[in-house]
């Protein structure tokens, strides 16, 4: 029922995430590497796609009103930042906004391991629906947390969430 799903009541680091920028460099154009799909790159291309670069290992736990679980994010991850279509920038501010980084990062953590966290940290406790669920409130709370007012939160994870519902294929559906 309603009253029993799942809520984030807290996310704590053990440390804060230090981040930086990637900046882009004459011979990025020149190097190949793999993205995180296992295609082959230049380093310039996997600088657009993934522009923000953790530079600590950070653990972070989740506490829900039903469990407790700590993930442990690698010195050197990189991700993409909130994906804000330019469009509604106006409203809720650009995916370099500061205040959606860590948030953003976070969240795009999560949906990367997905596989690795149903399957070992939450022991298939819960059902994919479920995870999926629990990126988006994770989300939110970090949102809230690193100074996003509450209705801008809601709206920017419910925006999430739904986007998530609409295209199962992005999640490997």
């Amino acid at each position: 029922m309603f009253w029993d799903k799942e809520e984030v009541l807290t996310i704590t680091f053990n440390t804060d995430p230090e981040y930086r920028d990637r900046k882009f460099f004459y011979d990025d154009r020149k190097k190949i590497v793999t993205d995180k799909k296992g295609n082959k790159i230049t380093l310039k291309e996997h600088k657009k796609l993934y522009p923000y670069r953790l530079n600590n290992e950070v653990i972070c736990e989740i506490t829900t009103n039903l469990r407790s679980f700590k993930v442990t994010i690698p010195k050197g991850y990189c991700w993409n930042g909130a994906d804000i279509p330019s469009i509604l920038w106006v409203f809720v501010g650009s995916k370099d906004s500061p205040e959606f980084k860590v948030p953003s990062l976070i969240h795009d953590f999560l949906l990367e391991y997905k596989e690795y966290m149903l399957n070992n940290v939450l022991r298939n406790e819960i059902s994919f629906s479920q995870y999926r669920r629990l990126t988006t409130l994770a989300f939110r709370q970090c949102l809230k947390d690193y100074g996003t007012k509450t209705v801008k939160s809601n709206i920017m994870a419910g925006a999430v969430g739904a986007w998530q519902f609409i295209n199962p294929q992005w999640w490997g559906l």
